[in-house]
């Protein structure tokens, strides 16, 4: 009995300090890009990678629409991603841990073409719409201009990154709001950003974090793998 009683003690300690996570990826270069042989690299896969083994957890990676991302995290469908901004709408169904980096958007236009803009509010002025992202939060500003009667035929919203750049490239839109550090490092690795040029005028910037699903990912299990994140340093 007493050797029962202990196995047990040690399957329940097993169980504790195990955990297997569904995060949610996207086929975008420098952040994140699946190989050839199916395997994922980049600098946000070794960030998970890094925080998750410290906490003691494996982890899959399922390729979504980031819009789709943020319902299936909602719902405990998936159960973490990276690159989140911090807001009291996501804090209902989210948790964050973090900041994992300053996130600085910019608007991204044709190198031959360039936009002129003074102020965000420029942004009615174009000729034509800019692109944003379905679910992606561009600030308070973008928010604003974009739920207003004056700027709603000056937003196209897309589902993907890639998407995007093809409206660019085919003359439909003026430009598309990015991550800046997806314009300046992205152009050194791929072709993808080829012949595009950003605006100096910062959009908006903000911490970005890891989010986690409260519906998956227990109070236990996230103080796990937050504690993990302070004791150390996932970014170096």
């Amino acid at each position: 009995m007493r050797i029962l009683f202990m196995l047990s003690l040690l399957l329940l300690s097993i169980a504790s300090y195990s955990c297997q996570l569904v995060v949610r990826m996207e086929n975008f270069n420098p952040e994140s890009r699946l190989t050839p042989n199916k395997s994922w690299k980049g600098i946000d896969v070794e960030l998970i990678q890094k925080l998750l083994m410290q906490a003691g957890c494996q982890f899959s990676i399922i390729e979504l629409p980031w819009a789709r991302s943020l319902d299936m995290l909602a719902n405990g469908e998936i159960d973490m991603m990276i690159n989140v901004t911090k807001t009291k709408e996501r804090e209902a169904s989210f948790n964050f841990i973090g900041p994992i980096r300053n996130e600085v958007i910019v608007l991204a236009t044709d190198a031959e073409t360039p936009v002129i803009l003074s102020n965000i509010t420029d942004i009615l002025k174009l000729e034509k719409p800019i692109a944003v992202q379905r679910g992606s939060f561009y600030g308070p500003v973008i928010e604003k201009l974009r739920l207003s009667k004056a700027g709603k035929d000056n937003f196209v919203q897309v589902i993907d990154n890639d998407t995007k750049i093809l409206l660019m490239r085919a003359g439909r839109i003026s430009g598309f709001l990015e991550a800046k550090r997806n314009l300046t490092i992205g152009p050194e690795r791929i072709a993808r950003y080829e012949g595009i040029w950003f605006h100096p005028l910062i959009i908006h910037q903000s911490p970005v974090y890891f989010a986690l699903s409260k519906k998956s990912v227990k109070a236990p299990l996230f103080k796990r793998i937050q504690s993990a994140f302070k004791a150390n340093d996932v970014l170096q």
